[in-house]
């Protein structure tokens, strides 16, 4: 299936997503503990996608002596689903690391130019199943890496299937996932389940009521989805008195790479 960004009108957005041996050994195997990439399937840098960040093998760089980075994240993801974190310090770094506390491997994104501050969209890993700790450090580069601020994540689950798709938001406000099928059936908040089996499993915020996930989720967790050209639709139902409202779209296709789309929302929404 093929995913194309289309145009943005009114107080909503809207994307087109096109369809060896057994040893004999006594002794205990060594149980190697899951890799970050149990956890976080991708970072990129969110003003530009085509900055991503490298998986690299074994233990994080050890830590230098500055410090002084502040992070602003979500305190709750889903699996297969996306989170976007600010990174920031006073005096300016170019390289940010992103490991998950006790787990190897670990994440680095070189940014264009060094800054103060840094806007990260992270994929979170379908197969995600517990919460975690994450962890951030940034420098000039690996070696310059100061003290790691760490955050916990808790953990909220969904179905998934060959084709998922969710929003996730910062703010307070009432925002709303649809899905298009290539017959024109539509699951949101009011149809949540589809003919084809396409499901809405997870909806947050709904009338102002601030719930917690911030994050919503259709897929199809036990048939093929059909084939053909699917649309998904954000809509900015309510501010809920928010100023403003980031928002990352998370685009999964069995056997394809996480395709994600951000955006802001002003205004009060359609309510």
């Amino acid at each position: 299936m093929h995913v194309a960004r289309i145009r943005r009108t009114g107080p909503a957005a809207a994307f087109v997503i096109a369809l060896l041996g057994i040893s004999s050994c006594t002794r205990e195997p060594t149980v190697a503990l899951p890799s970050v990439t149990n956890f976080i399937a991708a970072v990129l840098l969110a003003s530009d996608p085509n900055v991503k960040g490298t998986l690299v093998a074994g233990q994080p760089p050890n830590l230098g002596s500055t410090g002084g980075l502040t992070i602003v994240a979500p305190p709750a993801v889903i699996n297969g689903g996306s989170a976007q974190v600010q990174v920031s310090r006073a005096t300016a770094f170019q390289t940010v690391i992103v490991l998950v506390t006790g787990r190897p491997d670990y994440y680095v994104l070189n940014l264009p130019a060094a800054q103060t501050s840094a806007d990260l969209i992270l994929t979170l890993s379908t197969t995600l199943n517990g919460g975690f700790q994450w962890a951030y450090g940034v420098g000039d580069n690996t070696a310059s890496v100061g003290s790691y601020t760490a955050a916990s994540v808790s953990f909220i689950p969904v179905l998934s299937g060959d084709v998922q798709v969710s929003v996730s938001w910062d703010s307070p406000a009432d925002v709303d996932l649809h899905l298009v099928e290539p017959g024109a059936e539509e699951i949101y908040y009011g149809s949540t389940a589809s003919a084809a089996g396409g499901v809405l499993d997870l909806d947050s915020n709904a009338a102002c009521f601030s719930d917690g996930p911030r994050n919503e989720n259709i897929t199809y967790p036990s048939v093929t989805p059909p084939s053909g050209t699917y649309t998904v639709r954000v809509d900015y139902w309510d501010s809920c008195a928010a100023a403003q409202t980031k928002y990352v779209v998370t685009v999964l296709v069995r056997g394809k790479a996480p395709q994600t789309y951000t955006g802001t929302f002003t205004g009060t929404g359609d309510a």
